[in-house]
């Protein structure tokens, strides 16, 4: 397998294992399943809406904080991986 395919679905993966581990996290912290999805593709994606509840304990403000980094790792990861392909050729 080419290395930028491989990067790029090693990207996807860790993409969709950081937006499963932040939606059981705040599902953890008492948030429904569509509260729990929403704040993470905003948190992730950066929109800015705010939170879609009070996030009040630290432990919680970690957490998003982590989830911030690891989806825009993960991000960044796929498209160096779409770099790698066009530059390739």
């Amino acid at each position: 397998m080419h290395s930028s395919l491989k990067r790029i679905l090693v990207g996807v993966s860790f993409f969709s294992l950081t937006i499963t581990v932040a939606v059981l996290g705040y599902m953890l912290a008492g948030w429904d399943l569509m509260d729990s999805l929403y704040m993470v593709v905003i948190t992730i994606f950066g929109v800015g809406f705010g939170e879609v509840r009070p996030i009040t304990t630290p432990a919680l403000r970690i957490f998003t904080m982590l989830v911030i980094v690891a989806g825009y790792t993960s991000v960044g990861y796929i498209l160096s991986g779409f770099l790698q392909m066009i530059t390739e050729g």
